[in-house]
């Protein structure tokens, strides 16, 4: 009785995460679809394939999400990790104002933190420009990466990298073949988050980026305002398959990895 429940359980959250999908996916493929018909009257999956393979402006699109995706990736990186492994493995004063500081960007509200991030980009003649952007991507992504990292390097501390410097290997032996492989799985959750935050970001990069960066989420926002949602369909098609894969390949080059260190 019990298996069965959790079988139900599974089959209806399966269900509930697929029917929103199945819907883009009709609504990109169907043509005249109206109210009362619960299915389109016609399918033409050419126009899809048309528009995701040689469409200049979602190609377009594409490109800038996944540039600015990856520049947000490792700005938010270099700055996450040192202060993680402060945070986890040293106290020092202000220690917790500064995890307080962190998580400021999701206290106050998204509007406030861009207007206000606007002026200094204009003030210091960044915007419109793709450090810019990156840059309010990364103030975003910020607090989940630290989180995750510091979640990862708090359970072990410090101790393998005190135990390796007192064999003999010197610090950067040890960050290379202690500290990192130790905090693997935080830094695969602060890409994958990092990723998600700046494909997502539709306001911050619309305000900072001063039309010049038209990412996927940018054009797809218009289109679904506008009552065009067969092209607001096949835009979130792109934006998942852009989304989901790499996240997917992410997760595989690290999985083998976990498995051998299970196993040893």
């Amino acid at each position: 009785m019990r298996r069965l429940n959790r079988y139900l359980i599974f089959m209806i959250s399966l269900l509930v995460i697929l029917m929103p999908l199945m819907v883009i996916i009709v609504l990109s493929a169907g043509t005249n679809w109206h109210y009362p018909d619960l299915w389109p009257q016609t399918f033409n999956m050419n126009y899809v394939f048309k528009m995701l393979f040689s469409n200049h402006e979602l190609l377009s699109s594409l490109s800038s999400s996944i540039t600015l995706a990856i520049g947000t990736v490792i700005l938010t990186l270099v700055i996450a990790y040192p202060t993680a492994i402060a945070l986890s493995y040293y106290d020092f004063k202000g220690k917790s104002f500064l995890n307080v500081l962190i998580y400021l960007p999701l206290i106050i509200p998204s509007i406030a933190v861009l207007t206000n991030m606007d002026f200094v980009m204009i003030k210091f003649g960044l915007e419109g420009s793709y450090f810019g952007v990156v840059a309010v991507h990364t103030l975003f992504a910020l607090p989940y990466a630290i989180k995750l990292l510091v979640d990862n390097l708090s359970v072990l501390k410090n101790k393998y990298e005190l135990a390796s410097l007192n064999l003999g290997a010197s610090s950067r032996q040890t960050f290379i073949h202690v500290t990192l492989p130790l905090s693997r799985l935080g830094l695969q959750g602060a890409v994958m988050m990092s990723y998600i935050i700046s494909m997502t970001q539709y306001l911050g990069t619309l305000l900072i980026g001063n039309g010049n960066f038209l990412t996927l989420s940018v054009r797809m926002f218009p289109f679904t305002q506008s009552g065009k949602y067969q092209i607001a369909a096949i835009y979130a098609i792109m934006f998942m398959l852009v989304t989901l894969i790499p996240l997917y390949i992410i997760d595989v080059l690290i999985t083998p990895r976990r498995k051998e260190v299970r196993a040893e």
